[in-house]
């Protein structure tokens, strides 16, 4: 009887003590470092703003809708939702490559207006909206239709509806990532779907379930407009980065190991997270665009941008100060952050006098490229980082 005591108390102790170090290793995953010396401390930002060679192409700059790299980062892949097309422009040359056109019908049709673009290995493209989700090569070609309703996958509840919000698929086109979310209703978590087996799980995401706080809605004759924040997600790599324009706090899953963890940060220039008290539902179209600039007025979290020459993520984030007397919109406060490949913090800087939010971004060459129209044809503003 002595022995057995002895061995479930040894047992006891092994369970405690496995239970004990997983939290901490939990807790040390989480929990990013922050700078002692800050990286940006010194940072100087020099802007371009140059043009894409489009030749005697007719091109309509304000179409482009979602945009990816290409494998070989040499060049970038944009929807053009207008006319259901893909762009591909060389970022060296800032010369535009090729246009590839879908089909409208027939076994090849593609959306007629795209919700979700993402690039994938190998020059092939997702292409989604309510309608359509599916995968095409570089021929305009389906070669993958994905059927992203949530009745055809085991283990998602149906009242999800379609899963093609916030759609990404992974490099090698076995899973899909999506936020959905029922008519109406705010994101229900990520869903990560088996392309293969035709089964999902939803994965809760409560550390961005705040974001409810700070949007707002006005409904009218069985339609509602809603602004604010939102849950995005934007895939790097074999990862996905999952974050809200309320907290700086984000999820990060990683592809391979099908896991996901939560990253917490404390920046020091700003505060970490949205706070007070709004309403969420507005009594007029002019009630909701008066709380949602109320709203901005706190600092919003974009998207993370990696930098292959560095090494390391970087990330903008803004706060809006209103309307001056004459109604004109007041300078907007910007912020650069950089972090290190684990995401911890490296620097923070405010960056003065930009002519506009560097949202929708990426690295080439070092620099911070920002896709925006100059005289009609496609373009960018360049920024040069030096710090």
């Amino acid at each position: 009887m002595k022995k057995l005591l002895n061995i479930i108390l040894f047992t006891f102790l092994v369970f405690s003590c496995t239970e004990k170090a997983s939290e901490q290793i939990a807790e040390r995953a989480i929990q990013t470092q922050t700078y002692t010396e800050n990286q940006l401390e010194n940072l100087q930002i020099t802007l371009d703003t140059l043009k894409v060679d489009v030749g005697e192409e007719l091109v309509i700059s304000s179409a482009y809708y979602g945009f990816g790299l290409s494998e070989d980062g040499k060049s970038i892949f944009f929807s053009e939702s207008q006319s259901s097309e893909i762009h591909e422009i060389d970022l060296a040359d800032l010369k535009l490559l090729r246009r590839i056109p879908f089909e409208k019908d027939g076994p090849n049709r593609a959306p007629d207006f795209v919700e979700s673009f993402d690039v994938l290995p190998g020059d092939e493209f997702m292409l989604a909206n309510y309608a359509i989700q599916a995968i095409y090569n570089d021929q305009a070609e389906k070669i993958q239709d994905l059927k992203l309703q949530a009745e055809e996958y085991d283990g998602i509840d149906e009242s999800l509806g379609g899963l093609h919000s916030s759609l990404a698929v992974s490099p090698d086109k076995k899973k899909a990532f999506s936020l959905p979310a029922p008519f109406g209703e705010f994101t229900a978590g990520l869903a990560v779907l088996d392309l293969e087996s035709k089964t999902g799980e939803l994965l809760k995401l409560p550390a961005l379930d705040l974001t409810q706080n700070f949007r707002v809605t006005f409904s009218q004759n069985g339609g509602m407009t809603t602004s604010g924040d939102m849950i995005r997600m934007e895939k790097i790599k074999e990862q996905l980065v999952i974050y809200s324009g309320s907290t700086a706090d984000i999820y990060l899953y990683d592809m391979p190991s099908d896991s996901l963890m939560l990253l917490k940060f404390d920046h020091q220039l700003v505060e970490n997270q949205k706070k007070g008290t709004f309403k969420t539902q507005a009594g007029s179209q002019e009630e909701r665009v008066e709380i949602s600039g109320e709203i901005r007025k706190q600092i919003n979290f974009y998207e993370f941008i990696w930098d292959e020459s560095r090494q390391q993520y970087f990330r903008f984030g803004a706060k809006e100060n209103g309307l001056n007397e004459s109604g004109e919109r007041l300078p907007v406060d910007v912020y650069l952050f950089s972090y290190d490949t684990d995401f911890n913090l490296l620097g923070e800087k405010k960056v003065e006098e930009l002519p506009n939010l560097f949202f929708n971004s990426f690295f080439f060459d070092g620099k911070i490229y920002n896709y925006r129209p100059v005289d009609e044809d496609p373009g960018f503003v360049i920024m040069t980082l030096k710090f």
